[in-house]
């Protein structure tokens, strides 16, 4: 009888001296979280670009995903790196089309990147009209492509590793204030873009055919979408980097399939998707101080994980 009241007396002990340390851990959590959102948090320029990219690279993946070209989000932000490190490449031998020093740098470096990856989209939609076979041999070729591209354009840089590696991980930290009011005026353009010309940009997607019979130029609005797309993945891949860009440009729209009952509905669940993950993934790094990009990839899965058992568990929906 001793024993088992010292037993539970221990056990009372040991729940006693948890309960405190669950306690702190939590008001810990919750005192990080807000300071997040204090307005002088020192890495606010971070969290709030990381959100918008993540609220706006949904946008133009809800087209990739629609058009069955999901394998486009791999390639194009790869395209994308490899416009960036044409453009230092450049830069080592003394090309300079700005002035201005690390501003002119990242001006030349956007400028490649969009030039590449809007190229690149021309160049698979041109095959994708006159030629046959698998358009996924080619995305797939594209990426192998641009893959080895990068890497050739570091290695005649002489400084271009360094650069290259800052790439792949996103430079997002270390975000100036003029670099985000600049980031976030262009990427809320694209946003108010894709939201006004949405009807036209669907209708070209979907009905080429009708668009023309309506009266809609075909190539104005293609170019322009397209247009919109390079931007927003080339900011993108500057900002967090290709990795996380393929991931946002992809799970979101996925995630949103399952429950959008339009194309309005579809855009908006996905941006809010990709915007959740993004703020989720930069609190966690900045709670465990671990790599911002893999915790927004790994917030995309749990957010999708979770998606997919609702939809498992709940009722089907029907449509009428």
């Amino acid at each position: 009888m001793g024993g088992r009241r010292q037993g539970r007396l221990r056990a009372g002990r040991e729940d006693a001296g948890h309960a405190p340390h669950h306690g702190r851990l939590r008001r810990r959590a919750m005192s990080q979280l807000l300071a997040m959102l204090r307005p002088d948090f020192l890495l606010h320029h971070a969290l709030y670009g990381g959100v918008v990219v993540g609220f706006v690279c949904p946008l133009v993946g809800v087209y990739f995903v629609l058009r069955r070209l999901v394998f486009w989000g791999v390639a194009l932000p790869q395209v994308s790196a490899a416009g960036v490190a044409f453009a230092f490449m450049l830069q080592g031998f003394g090309f300079a089309l700005f002035t201005g020093g690390e501003v002119a740098e990242k001006h030349l470096a956007i400028v490649g990147a969009v030039v590449f990856t809007v190229s690149a989209i021309l160049l698979l939609t041109y095959l994708e009209q006159r030629s046959g076979g698998l358009s996924e041999g080619r995305v797939g070729t594209l990426y192998a492509l641009a893959a080895a591209a990068s890497i050739l354009f570091v290695a005649w840089n002489a400084q271009g590793e360094t650069e290259m590696l800052s790439l792949l991980k996103g430079e997002i930290i270390t975000i100036s204030e003029s670099d985000f009011h600049a980031m976030l005026d262009i990427l809320l353009a694209v946003c108010l873009a894709m939201f006004l010309f949405q009807r036209e940009f669907l209708l070209v997607s979907y009905d080429r055919d009708m668009a023309v019979t309506l009266g809609r130029s075909v190539v104005f609005w293609d170019g322009l979408l397209y247009l919109l797309i390079g931007v927003t993945i080339s900011l993108g891949v500057m900002t967090v980097g290709p990795l996380v860009i393929f991931g946002l440009l992809v799970v979101p729209p996925m995630i949103a399939l399952s429950w959008a009952r339009g194309m309005q509905s579809l855009s908006v669940m996905a941006s809010a998707a990709g915007g959740l993950s993004a703020f989720a993934g930069f609190y966690l790094s900045y709670r465990f101080d671990l790599p911002l990009g893999p915790l927004i990839i790994a917030a995309l899965a749990v957010l999708f994980g979770l998606s997919s058992l609702a939809r498992a568990f709940l009722p089907q929906r029907t449509h009428s």
